[in-house]
């Protein structure tokens, strides 16, 4: 059997054996709405240009979005947009749609570059317990380490890997509205939701006064972005859907009542020594401030 990649409104002509990908099959039976078209921007309600296509990532159900830029801030969203629904939706079931086909197979063992950030600043030798919280657990290698330190820690992961960690929920609506915590951690999360400022506002309504919150989201302006374009490694439709530029990522914080105090792009490359130039232009990139991802730290202002 073939399958064709498509957009909803492309004519194929009809051939035998050829299967087509529509919105209802990526919908995997999603009882409410699915998608929605969206030509202006989910972070500042900018107009938008299509830069490009984006191929989703269900090896079996190829898909074409467009890949849409906004005007005023430079974020970037695939078009029509996956509702929060749909999303939680797939992520419970554990679908190809939003991991992908190589995620399920991964064995975390070593924390990356964003988790080493943010143990080696909280759990300090000598630094008291508090309470923490982290959305998008995954498969639990930071927030186990938190638990181990003694932190009262709570978490949400909608995905089946999470279901075996203490206080680690499906949704927010699971968690009593009197917790709060002093650290909260959404570390490769604010690219798989459909409304980041919404869930901005969660997370702002769970921290304790005086926290800190730390991110970690694709960043559109990378040197990799504008060179691969479509062939960009972050753009993986249904699992990433919002793309982050400097300007989103400071508008959707200060929306939802964060202020940021540290904010840098990184390739996840760490400083050793040069051997070759394979690693000479890995360090030229992470010292221009042209990686992939960008990084953050932000305060809660009340």
């Amino acid at each position: 059997m073939r399958l064709a990649v498509r957009r909803d409104g492309d004519d194929f002509p009809k051939v035998e054996g050829l299967t087509i990908t529509t919105l209802a099959d990526l919908a995997e039976a999603y009882s409410g709405q699915a998608f929605t078209p969206t030509p202006t921007c989910p972070i500042c309600t900018g107009a938008s240009t299509v830069a490009h296509p984006a191929a989703n990532i269900h090896p079996e159900k190829p898909f074409r979005f467009d890949f849409r830029v906004c005007k005023r801030c430079s974020h970037g969203w695939i078009d029509p947009m996956p509702s929060q629904g749909l999303l939680s939706h797939l992520y419970a079931r554990g679908s190809l749609s939003v991991i992908g086909a190589e995620w399920a197979q991964i064995r975390e063992s070593v924390p990356s570059l964003p988790e080493r950030i943010v143990a080696g600043r909280e759990l300090q030798l000598g630094h008291k317990p508090r309470r923490y919280f982290e959305l998008g657990v995954g498969k639990g290698l930071l927030y186990g380490q938190f638990v181990q330190s003694g932190w009262e820690c709570f978490g949400i992961e909608p995905g089946p890997w999470g279901r075996g960690l203490t206080d680690v929920y499906t949704d927010f609506d699971e968690i009593s509205p009197a917790r709060m915590a002093d650290v909260i951690v959404a570390l490769d999360v604010l690219e798989h939701v459909a409304d980041p400022i919404g869930i901005l506002r969660k997370l702002h309504g769970i921290a304790a006064p005086g926290g800190r919150m730390y991110c970690a989201m694709p960043n559109r302006q990378s040197l990799r972005a504008k060179l691969g374009r479509e062939r960009w490694r972050m753009l993986r439709p249904l699992g990433h859907v919002n793309y982050w530029s400097r300007k989103s990522v400071v508008h959707a914080m200060s929306a939802a009542g964060f202020n940021v105090k540290e904010l840098r792009a990184s390739d996840l490359w760490e400083p050793r020594p040069i051997r070759s130039l394979r690693e000479m232009a890995a360090s030229g990139v992470e010292r221009l401030g042209l990686g992939d991802q960008w990084i953050l730290m932000a305060e809660i202002s009340r």
